[in-house]
């Protein structure tokens, strides 16, 4: 009997504690008797063991995988994003760009021949091309990236962001009580941290942008990686699971500004990937600014976040949130919703007023307990990992 396999991929270096981390999953994996492949960042060297040392496969059957995935797959989309993805943006990249990655990807999966490819974010160009020519080659596919939060992955079946089990959702709990004992244990040592991947150095605030003048409301709008959340290229339908109502953050937070002249507007660009780099002023009261995102939140009255984590770093130090037709926190009775761009001048003077409300904080500290205790991998805690990778093998 074949021996079932799993294509395990990371794309980021992980330090030392978060590659023991990935390599508990993968002895995870060995205890069900799976042998794992290891695809991924080349630094990671406790990791050499489990790569494919040598591609082996039949010509035959690579070359009609091969035109069976170049039919199927949406072209247009994967030239977009790997061109966004770039940074030398002199390179070309063309269908013949794509033809070159859908091989490789076809080669590899018919020498590994896996049961299971779990993708770290499909969203992202380089993996996922390779994800999406697993799915057409009838392999089953899961998404992996880092947990929301520390310490953790997450594994989800379904995919990441908006396509994950959590994103978008209301939820419902079998032990809410118990979920919120250990949220609640959770919002205490989390608060007292920054969960925030990227610290970015601090840099002064324009003038406009440091006035008292208590007839102004101050937003900071924390805007998504645009290329490796699958908001690239616009007019893809993956887009609107985290920007259902504008093109781009940039569009977002300057509909946000002209909603009311008395707002005044920072838009915290994702660093990946960060188109405006430089800090810049978009309108009369809108500004990209580029520093550490815990400084803007207490700038903030208001903030407003459609799927970046830090919807988190908001409710964790008392901040109202709003989400705009999107998020993570999205119909969890965490934030204020806007269902439609005409509710949200509406809907920023609501939280402004109302703050983060009681029931807001409970219902976020049971959704904390419920990620820790059910969804999440910890990998610091391995009696709750076996459920989350029992989950993705069924």
């Amino acid at each position: 009997m074949k021996q079932k396999v799993v294509v395990l991929s990371c794309a980021p270096v992980l330090n030392d504690v978060q590659s023991q981390g990935l390599m508990q999953v993968v002895h995870h994996f060995e205890q069900k008797q799976y042998r794992v492949i290891y695809y991924g960042n080349t630094a990671n060297k406790s990791f050499e063991q489990h790569q494919l040392p040598v591609l082996r496969y039949n010509k035959l059957v690579v070359k009609f995988q091969f035109y069976r995935v170049l039919l199927q797959i949406n072209r247009f989309k994967w030239i977009e994003r790997l061109k966004a993805h770039l940074a030398d943006k002199n390179q070309i990249v063309d269908y013949k760009t794509l033809k070159g990655e859908i091989r490789q990807a076809v080669q590899y999966f018919c020498s590994a021949k896996p049961d299971l490819f779990i993708c770290w974010n499909p969203y992202s160009p380089v993996y996922g091309v390779m994800a999406e020519t697993a799915r057409l080659m009838g392999i089953k596919t899961a998404g992996m990236d880092w947990g929301l939060l520390p310490g953790t992955f997450l594994i989800d079946q379904r995919g990441t962001l908006a396509k994950s089990k959590v994103f978008n959702r209301a939820m419902t709990y079998k032990d809410e009580l118990q979920y919120l004992e250990m949220g609640k244990k959770l919002f205490f040592d989390l608060s007292k941290q920054s969960i925030s991947l990227y610290q970015q150095a601090s840099e002064p605030l324009p003038e406009a942008l440091l006035q008292t003048d208590s007839r102004l409301t101050k937003i900071l709008l924390i805007g998504i990686d645009m290329v490796d959340s699958g908001a690239v290229p616009e007019s893809d339908a993956d887009r609107l699971g985290l920007l259902p109502f504008h093109p781009s953050c940039a569009a977002q937070a300057l509909d946000v500004a002209a909603a009311d002249p008395n707002f005044r507007v920072i838009l915290k660009p994702h660093p990946s990937h960060n188109a405006t780099p430089q800090s810049q002023q978009l309108s009369a009261n809108c500004w990209i600014i580029n520093t550490n995102p815990d400084e803007l939140i207490r700038w903030a009255d208001v903030v407003i976040c459609n799927g970046s984590k830090m919807e988190f770093s908001a409710l964790l130090v008392g901040k109202p949130l709003v989400n705009i037709g999107a998020g993570i926190l999205y119909k969890k009775g965490c934030s204020y919703e806007v269902n439609d761009p005409t509710q949200i001048r509406e809907m920023v003077y609501q939280a402004q007023k109302q703050g983060l409300t009681p029931g807001q904080l409970r219902a976020f500290k049971i959704f904390l307990g419920y990620l820790y205790q059910d969804y999440l991998y910890v990998y610091s805690k391995s009696h709750y990992s076996t459920q989350v990778l029992d989950r993705i093998l069924q």
